[in-house]
C-alpha cells in the first residue's frame, strides 16, 4: 500500500513587543537603545525581507504583530529622532572601520558588509519607512496594501 503525501499548512506568526521606553530627560538611555537595536537589527530587516518577496512575486502569507507600547514608540517623534542619531553614528563608525581596517584581508571585507547594511537600513528608514513622521509599517497581505 502506498501512502499518501499530504499537504499541510505553516502558519506564521510573527510578534513584536518591547516595554515602554522613552527619557526624554536623558540625552542617552541604555532602554532607549533597546528600541534602536531592534529597528536595525529586526524591523526593518524583516519589513525589507517582505518587500523583495513581493518585489519577486513569491506568493507568501505571514501576520506580524505590533504591541501597543512599540506601536507607540515607533510614532514618537523624539525617539525617531533619536534613532536617525544613532544609526547616523554606525553608518560613521563603520566608515572610520573601513578606513581603518583598509587592506586587511579578514576584516575589510566584514565592514564593507555592515556599512553597506547599515547604510540600506538608513536609507530605508529616512527615505522610504519614516516618511514625515513616525515609523510607517506597510500592511502585508501577501501584497503590500496602499
Amino acid at each position: 500500500m502506498i501512502a499518501r503525501r499530504q499537504n499541510g499548512y505553516l502558519c506564521m506568526v510573527l510578534h513584536a513587543h518591547l516595554p515602554y521606553v522613552r527619557h526624554p530627560e536623558h540625552d542617552y538611555s541604555l532602554e532607549e537603545n533597546w528600541l534602536y537595536e531592534a529597528i536595525t537589527e529586526s524591523y526593518i530587516p524583516l519589513i525589507d525581507a517582505f518587500s523583495r518577496l513581493v518585489d519577486d512575486d513569491v506568493d507568501f502569507r505571514i501576520t506580524l504583530s505590533l504591541s501597543g507600547s512599540l506601536t507607540e514608540m515607533l510614532n514618537d517623534a523624539l525617539l525617531m529622532d533619536r534613532y536617525t542619531t544613532h544609526i547616523e553614528r554606525l553608518v560613521d563608525l563603520t566608515e572610520r572601520e573601513r578606513r581603518r581596517t583598509r587592506g586587511d584581508i579578514h576584516f575589510e571585507p566584514v565592514v564593507r558588509m555592515y556599512q553597506k547594511r547599515l547604510r540600506r537600513i538608513r536609507y530605508l528608514f529616512e527615505e522610504v519607512y519614516k516618511k514625515k513622521s513616525g515609523f510607517h509599517v506597510p500592511a502585508i497581505t501577501g501584497k503590500w496594501a496602499s
